[in-house]
């Protein structure tokens, strides 16, 4: 398996949210704030794992059984670029979006990715990992927040 391959995949997984949030922001200028966060994070994270693969830190992947596939990564891009084509051309409701935002960060790829900006870094910097895995979990808290507070989501 290529590393290289699935880190550009994750790269241009987190390019296509950030652009379906950057989107959404226009859509949506009453939870602007909301959706900026959730693009500056995305785009965030992209540099990240650009900077990563430019000093060559495959050797910090995990194992490669529990890495996604090169075809998992490229159905999640497919879904994930199809989406934003789709809400290009219809807009969408909040709750659409809302509901979009959850599945894209539930993805195989974002999980992948989680994983390997921590393993990247929990070497020589410890605390940004865990600083990382907490903002990639408040992602899908806050994705969730907003669902409970529009009522597009009831606790079970």
């Amino acid at each position: 398996m290529d590393h290289t391959n699935l880190i550009n995949g994750c790269i241009q997984m987190e390019q296509i949210v950030a652009s379906i949030y950057n989107m959404f922001m226009q859509f949506f200028p009453e939870e602007k704030i909301f959706w900026e966060d959730l693009f500056r994070d995305e785009t965030d994270h992209a540099s990240w794992l650009t900077d990563a693969d430019y000093i060559e830190s495959i050797d910090l992947l995990p194992s490669t059984d529990i890495l996604p596939s090169i075809k998992q990564i490229g159905n999640s891009l497919r879904f994930a670029e199809n989406r934003r084509l789709q809400i290009k051309s219809n807009p969408v409701t909040l709750e659409e979006a809302l509901r979009t935002a959850l599945k894209l960060e539930e993805t195989m790829v974002e999980t992948f990715a989680n994983e390997l900006k921590a393993n990247l870094f929990a070497s020589d910097y410890r605390s940004l990992s865990e600083k990382l895995l907490i903002a990639e979990k408040l992602h899908i808290d806050k994705i969730e927040d907003m669902m409970l507070q529009k009522g597009f989501l009831q606790l079970t």
